[in-house]
């Protein structure tokens, strides 16, 4: 459970010029704080035409004419159980002590119980009092002084059964806002497939290429010449907290959205009530008259709907591009000269004041920022916007959705602010592990990965294409440091390699990475989509250092289809399936029994499908469905062979990309077998449908039902499963392991491979798999690029994995022999100056006495005389490999070279040892 933070008890807390010293005292003075910013505002004249075409709209009926279906039918016991999973566990209760655990373990009983009761609340429109309950507990905001109200974050816990009901609401919800487009495509915020990164890239792009426009020969022309940007960035004052409940009904209706699932939302605002908590101490109830409640999982896309047309009105304004990721608004006005630029922009801020005055809403005008995007430096100063009474002038950076912002798009501040937040946060990774002890590596490089690089690369599809060369040698920096946490390397050991055995990828490996998929990701948008846009339009380019997402990523493209043939996008699925649909008389089995998992002899593993498949009704239509791919990953085919009642056989083949996974294309085989199947005219209605995969991958994705699909091709096969079930035929999926000798799966498995000969150019690849290949082709073109050395000689053109078996010491030990330098080596410590002797201070000749193996004395100790040549260590040699001799590609084994760094370290303390 979520610990409250507790104020320290006798410190007084100020409110409103009075003092709180009591814990009750302050326990009203927050809630009285809270509850005046959630009041309901008075104003006549936008009351008055509110209520006025409410009553016009309320006076409509609903879009299921009362009969209670579609979006407005009652929930299904599948509805309820694709919901629970998602309640999120070790969460706080609200007012009446219920956990998310106990509703997620509850019993067939109890989730019919509780089904009854979302239906009721659903049916009546009404929902219970406790539902609108909340307890709060105010957290401390770092860096503010704990004495003041507005120093503490309200946290608010409410009903985990609300939550539910809230679950069950916001999936149709969902539904309907996506399948009548409801909310512009500006709007990034909360949208299934949809993220900030695409609003900033967009951003990004849309300034480069007006940069790109030809330079003025005489006086600039708008929308011919090169443009010059104001982005402002608005801030509303509490925007949640802040709707008016009864607008919020009218816009709801005005959308569009049914009047049944409207009326249930209006119920869950209303009449809202919440008490504060401090140090156990609790205060009276107030009522909060307006706003969405915090934590609410339907708050998010209802604030989504509530701004939708603040987008339409500032699509009226001239040469401006809307931004927005919830309540947080951009504006990109252009124009030939900066003053236009600013006209532009200044239109934009009357137009989001206007909108705030008519919705009850506030400008944050002492909040705004101000930056100007152009290549003249002294554009820079020459920009000033009232804002809601506040003057905003440009500044030299502006901070947008985590990202920040400069002049020339070199996003030089941005990655120095990265610097500052990636260092604790290796500092933390280091204190994970010593030389001697801590994480595994594996742990520690899912650590660097998740935590460190992670940070770095937030939406870095955006702004790491365009960042210069030098701003990148800062991100290069912080990965090398966690890097060297990861392995143990020293400081100097060369990049490549360091990078190589902590599994970490370079900053220009990250930059076309993630140029590549945000390419993708923009392909696979709608037509019309101004990111599509983007990323279809090719205008001329003037400057030669301006890059950006959309030429990194088309290099990459060209990179991963070497015959010139385009890549084709798969368009993302817009649409899924309601959540209401029933999915029919549809099974999934993944196993076929003990005997059937992969470690056991392929006879055992055969005679357990068999077993299982004997369980099936004999007159059944079969589908063996597989799916092929030239090493996972290229040339996908897909097979299936449909076998009647009557031992009729036909056979299916389909091209599934140049591009492809084997689970895409199992997928590719069954969806081409089942359209194969419903096309056949006069089919046996009558008989079940057994289906046989052997991929369990590709059923964990099918049985999480229709409306969890996030690919058409998913989408594509549960219609036709729902489609045959319509008619009254069952449906059994079945898993059966691979390669095992069951005949027609082996036959499958052949028109498969057969299927990915076809012609493949016109299959479209979806996003994750053009990411995917995007970073084996960064990965191989960097590993062709290392120089020529010690550490290439060992791997070639491999990636070392994580060292594993070994304990700390050892594992380090290996890193640094495989990488060339090695704390224990007498060379090295003689080359950086820490072993001086009399006849030299320090020196890189490796022909130096002072570098000289202590136990040979041959040579120096290196680690290629270590591992390959040192006589001392020949009889570990000879036990480990079988040769006193062995290769250096035999230095791959971790526990090679493990062992013969132990070896050499025994040596050198007996040599230590006093006789």
């Amino acid at each position: 459970m979520e610990e409250a933070v507790e104020i320290p008890p006798g410190q007084a807390l100020g409110d409103h010029g009075r003092c709180a010293v009591e814990d009750r005292d302050k326990a009203e003075a927050f809630n009285r704080t809270y509850a005046n910013v959630s009041r309901q505002v008075r104003a006549k004249r936008q009351d008055t035409k509110t209520k006025a075409e409410l009553r016009t709209l309320n006076g409509r009926e609903c879009q299921c004419g009362g009969a209670r279906s579609g979006v407005c039918s009652p929930f299904s016991l599948q509805e309820l159980e694709a919901q629970l999973p998602n309640m999120k566990c070790r969460k706080a209760p609200g007012p009446d002590d219920i956990c998310a655990e106990h509703l997620r373990h509850l019993g067939p009983v109890a989730k019919a119980a509780l089904l009854r009761l979302m239906n009721q609340t659903w049916a009546s429109g009404l929902t219970p009092s406790a539902w609108r309950r909340a307890t709060i507990v105010p957290i401390p905001k770092a860096g503010k002084d704990p004495k003041l109200t507005s120093s503490h974050r309200p946290i608010a816990l409410t009903s985990h059964l609300a939550k539910l009901a809230e679950r069950l609401v916001a999936a149709r919800l969902t539904h309907v806002v996506e399948r009548d487009d409801l909310i512009p495509c500006e709007q990034v915020g909360f949208r299934r497939g949809r993220s900030a990164e695409e609003n900033l890239a967009r951003l990004v792009q849309r300034v480069q290429d007006g940069w790109n426009r030809p330079k003025p020969r005489g006086k600039p022309v708008d929308g011919k010449t090169a443009e010059k940007f104001a982005l402002l960035a608005f801030d509303f004052s509490r925007a949640y907290d802040v709707i008016d409940h009864r607008m919020l009904r009218l816009k709801l209706l005005r959308l569009g959205v049914p009047k049944c699932l409207t009326n249930w939302v209006w119920a869950f605002l209303r009449d809202r009530r919440a008490a504060v908590v401090v140090n156990g101490t609790r205060s009276r109830e107030r009522p909060y008259r307006a706003g969405l409640p915090q934590g609410s999982v339907l708050a998010p896309t209802l604030y989504t709907l509530w701004a939708a047309d603040l987008i339409t009105a500032l699509r009226s304004v001239p040469g401006t591009e809307i931004f927005m990721y919830a309540d947080d608004t951009a504006t990109l006005s252009s124009g030939a000269t900066i003053e236009q630029a600013g006209r532009r922009a200044q239109q934009a801020a009357d137009t989001i004041s206007a909108w705030a005055d008519r919705w009850k809403m506030r400008v944050a005008g002492e909040k705004t920022q101000a930056l100007v995007l152009s290549q003249w430096a002294r554009d820079a100063s020459r920009l000033s916007i009232r804002v809601a009474g506040a003057e905003v002038t440009g500044g030299t950076t502006l901070r947008l959705l985590g990202v920040s912002f400069d002049r020339l798009l070199h996003f030089g501040a941005h990655c120095n602010e990265l610097r500052k937040k990636v260092r604790p946060r290796t500092a933390h990774l280091r204190r994970m592990t010593g030389r001697s002890w801590g994480l595994t590596e594996r742990q520690l490089r899912t650590v660097a990965n998740g935590y460190v690089r992670g940070a770095l690369e937030y939406a870095a599809g955006a702004w790491l294409p365009a960042a210069s060369e030098s701003h990148l040698t800062l991100i290069d920096r912080e990965l090398r440091a966690a890097a060297r946490v990861v392995t143990g390397c020293l400081a100097s050991t060369p990049s490549h390699a360091l990078m190589a055995e902590a599994g970490l990828p370079t900053a220009h490996m990250c930059r076309d990475i993630r140029a590549a998929r945000q390419l993708a990701l923009a392909a696979s948008l709608p037509a019309g989509d101004p990111l599509r846009t983007l990323a279809d339009s090719s205008p001329p380019r003037r400057l030669a250092a301006t890059l950006g997402w959309r030429d990194r990523g088309r290099e990459m493209f060209a990179r991963l289809s070497p015959g010139g043939e385009p890549l084709i996008i798969e368009e993302r699925l817009h649409v899924s399936a309601p959540p209401w649909q029933d999915g029919g008389e549809v099974s999934f089995h993944l196993d076929v029994g003990p005997d059937g998992s992969r470690d056991r002899p392929p006879e055992l593993r055969r005679r357990a499908a068999e077993e299982r498949l004997e369980s099936f009704p004999a007159d059944a239509t079969w589908i063996w469905s597989d799916g092929s791919a030239e090493e996972g990953v290229h040339r996908g085919g897909g097979g299936a062979l449909i076998v009647t009642h009557d031992g009729a056989t036909r056979e299916v083949r389909v091209a599934a990309g140049r591009l492809c996974s084997s689970t895409r294309a199992e997928l590719f085989a069954l969806r081409a077998a089942l359209e194969d199947l419903t096309s056949t005219p006069d089919r046996d209605t009558a008989r079940p449908i057994i289906i046989c995969l052997d991929s369990k991958a590709a059923l964990a994705l099918l049985k999480n039902g229709p409306a969890a699909q996030r690919t058409p091709v998913a989408a594509d096969i549960w219609k036709a499963l729902q489609g045959i079930s319509a008619t009254g035929q069952p449906i059994q999926l079945q898993w059966v392991p691979a390669h095992c000798g069951l005949p027609l799966n082996e036959r499958a498995d052949g028109l498969a491979k057969e299927a990915s000969a076809l012609p493949q150019e016109d299959t479209p690849i979806d996003v994750t798999t053009v990411t995917r290949a995007a970073a084996r082709s960064a990965s191989a073109r960097w590993r062709e690029a290392w120089p020529d050395g010690w550490h290439k000689e060992i791997w070639g053109s491999r990636l070392p994995g994580p060292v594993e078996g070994e304990d700390r010491c050892s594992a380090i030990d290996v890193h640094q022999l495989r990488a060339g330098h090695w704390s224990c080596s007498e060379q090295y410590l003689h080359r950086i100056g820490r072993r001086p002797s009399p006849e030299c201070e320090q020196c890189d000749s490796v022909r130096c006495p002072a570098a000289l193996c202590r136990v040979c004395r041959e040579e120096a100790d290196t680690p290629r005389h270590v591992l390959l040549r040192c006589p001392a260590l020949a009889g570990r040699r000879l036990a480990r490999v079988g040769t006193i001799h062995p290769t250096v590609t035999e230095l791959q084994d971790d526990g090679v070279v493990a062992a013969l760094a132990a070896g050499f370290r025994a040596q050198l303390s007996r040599l230590a040892t006093p006789p």
